[in-house]
Order: C-alpha cells, then structure tokens, then sequence
C-alpha cells in the first residue's frame, strides 16, 4: 500500500515517519475547533493519526466515510503547533486527502469548487468581468513589476454571506446549481445576486487597499481579467497533481508579464504563493508579501495622520494563515497601536494561540460544525467587551459576521478588516 502515497514536496517516508512519530498523548485535542464541534476524537489529529496508522498497515480502506472524517478539518494548523514531536500533522492530512481524491472520492462540492477553479480561476465559476469589478475607476501604475493581487476570495466573499444567510448546505447548492446549469438559467442567478451588491464591503476593502498603497507611495499594477485564483483550495482538498501544473501554469503567467513581487491581501494567497509554489515549482522566484507587512515597514509614512477622533477599544483576531502559517502576529498589532485613540485589548486565545473561525474549507464540507466554530470564536472575542473586532482574512470576516448574528444579533459589536480600519483611521 505504500507505494500509493506520495505527497508532491514532500519525501514519501516523511509521511509514514510522522504517523508512527505520533505518541497519541493527546496534546493536539485540547481546543482543536474540530473536535470542539464534533465532539469525537475521529475529528481531532491524534484520532486522525491512530485511523491512518491501521490504514497503512491494512486494516482499513479509504472509503468515502474515510474522505468526510478527514475533511471535517479547517487545517488550521493548531495540531502541529501544539504537537510536541513537532509533526507536521496538516502535511499528514492533506496527503490522506490526495489518497481520497485520487480515487475520485471527494463529495460532490469539492469537485464542483475543483472544476471551477480550473475552468473559470474562481470557486464560485463567476465570469471574469464579475471578479474584477471592483477596481472600477482606479489607477493602477503600468509597466511595474510590482502587482496587487485582489484574490478571488475577497471578490466573491459576499456570495458565502448569503449563503449563510439562507442555511443552505453547499452539497444541496452545488446540486441546485449544476441542475440551473444544465437549464441554461444559472447566469440569470448571477445576475439577480450581483444587483444585490453582496460584495460591496469586500470590494471596498480591496479599494481601500489600494489606496493605502498609494498613500505610502508604493506602486502597483493589476492583472484584471488575467489575474488568476492561487489555487489553494486544489491543495487544501488534496488534489495535489491538479494543483501543481495550476502552479506551473500562473507561474508562466507571472513570467510572460514581468511580475517580480506581489502584493497580497488574502493571507490564504500569500501563504500559497510565498511557502507552496517554491515546494511545486522549481523556477518560481516572485517575492510576496502581505499587505499588513507593507503597512509595518512603512509606519512613518501614515501614521503621523492616523487617529480616530475618540477612543475606541477594540480586539484583534489572528487568522490561523497569518499567524501559525506565516507567524505575522506583531506587525497587525503595531499598526493597530499606532493609531491614536485605539485601545487593543487581547482575547484569550491570540497571536499563535488563536482559535480557528470555521473556514478553511471546512465551511463548503461541514458547514454545521463550522457553524458552531464560528460562534465559539465570537463567544471568546466578545469577552473583550471591545467595540469592533479586526482581522486580516476575508474568510474570517465571513465567518465572524455570521457567528457574530447567532450569538447576539450583531448588536454594538463591528467586525472590520485591518485595511479598512487604517483606511478610515487616515481618511
């Protein structure tokens, strides 16, 4: 059976090594938001691991149950962070991932997400006019090096708002949604949704982004319709074969258009950008960064203007990619102490200790426990008492917003990201 697995830059016996490293002391469970909103050990690392040790040595098979215990995962990297043999568990489970999809396994939802990102570089399978509509009427610098990348998370982000909002479960959406196909009727669903503007405040933040750029003076261009999706959620959803000649191919394209560095606001982008692509493709050489580190390096030139004109206490929410993926926990926290008039007040569970909101893929496969994740996170930040809760992801911000209504109908309480708040922190 082991010849089977091999997970793309990563050395086969790494994987097996890691399995067997496992001591099952348990160390992984505590507050692992799976397990929290599932409640068995199947559904935390140290049950993952003993049910791969007695796949590798035949015991078991990988079925579609397998596929769904595995999937009720964010990735959000708690497991290996608390580990104390330091073992890569989420390597681990992304390579049991890519057993499942290899055998054509996954639930219809993943391959729906996989299948339009290959086809139309976004999960949702918008047309590109819709993706980049929200750089109407700005100015971007020509013939740089240096290009914004908006991502098609933070474009279509409103569309998982919705979803949320009418508790359908992506599984009967992805059917709905291939049966209007079939009708010729799913553009018109587009179109009625896009007069709804549910992206108004994710494209806002991209603009204001921008801005902010231009503000401090650094230059940036914009690939519009050629822009492409990252590809992480091939990743996430182990399609690793698929994922790498994705990788090679937006690689070419940064290459025919002279990219040299990337400017990110996404955090799940720039950790695909910055860590992944060097381990799939040999040649890939952009320099990323995010826009939180570019703000850091450039304090003096905005934060002389920056205030609020009366005090306001707020908390920060460390997205799981900025913090135990890219370990970006003081940069969001010195901008924000840079602002006059801003009171940051640290929740229980910060910095590299942060506690997973209920995306990283888990919302499209098990949207009930990330539901309830959600509420937990929201639960802990509302202990703060803070007027406003900031973060760095569009993810998160999905997800706290709508754990935020469950929990106390989005009174008093605002949920913004980093961007907007230095944005309107100068304006």
């Amino acid at each position: 059976m082991r010849e089977n697995f091999n997970l793309h830059g990563i050395k086969e016996n790494k994987v097996y090594e890691s399995i067997y490293k496992c001591v099952h002391c348990g160390y992984c469970l505590e507050l692992c938001p799976a397990r929290d909103a599932s409640h068995f050990d199947i559904y935390g690392s140290r049950g993952k691991m003993l049910v791969f040790k007695a796949l590798i040595e035949d015991k078991l098979e990988i079925t579609q149950t397998f596929g769904d215990r595995i999937l009720n995962c964010a990735l959000c990297r708690w497991c290996t962070y608390k580990c104390p043999e330091e073992i890569p568990t989420d390597d681990v489970f992304i390579t049991m991932r890519y057993e499942v999809a290899k055998r054509d396994l996954m639930p219809p939802i993943v391959k729906k997400v996989m299948n339009n990102i290959l086809k139309k570089k976004n999960p949702y399978g918008l047309s590109t006019n819709e993706i980049t509509r929200w750089a109407s009427g700005l100015k971007f610098e020509n013939n740089t090096e240096t290009i914004f990348f908006a991502s098609c998370m933070n474009t279509t982000m409103g569309y998982l708002d919705l979803i949320h909002k009418l508790g359908l479960p992506f599984d009967m959406l992805a059917k709905t949604m291939d049966i209007l196909e079939k009708l010729k009727l799913d553009n018109l669903i587009i179109m009625g949704t896009r007069l709804l503007n549910l992206n108004k405040q994710y494209h806002q933040t991209l603009r204001n982004a921008v801005q902010l750029l231009q503000k401090i003076n650094v230059k940036v261009g914009y690939l519009f319709n050629e822009e492409p999706c990252c590809g992480k959620p091939l990743h996430t959803y182990g399609y690793l074969t698929e994922f790498q000649e994705y990788a090679k191919h937006v690689n070419k394209l940064f290459k025919d258009k002279g990219v040299k560095k990337l400017v990110v606001v996404n955090p799940v982008c720039a950790y695909t950008f910055k860590i992944l692509y060097p381990k799939f493709v040999e040649d890939f050489d952009v320099e990323v960064t995010h826009i939180v580190e570019v703000l850091d390096e450039n304090l003096d030139k905005w934060t002389n203007i920056a205030s609020y004109s009366k005090p306001i206490t707020i908390t920060y929410h460390d997205p799981c990619y900025m913090s135990r993926y890219m370990s970006l926990v003081e940069q969001p926290r010195r901008i924000l102490k840079h602002i006059k008039n801003v009171v940051l007040v640290e929740t229980e569970r910060s910095e590299k200790n942060t506690y997973c909101t209920g995306d990283g893929g888990i919302e499209i496969t098990h949207s009930r426990a990330a539901i309830k994740i959600a509420q937990k996170r929201v639960e802990m930040l509302l202990k703060t008492r803070a007027e406003t809760i900031i973060t760095a992801c569009p993810a998160c911000i999905s997800m706290l917003r709508y754990g935020l209504k469950l929990v106390n109908g989005e009174k008093e309480v605002q949920i913004m990201d980093i961007v907007d708040f230095v944005h309107k922190a100068i304006s």
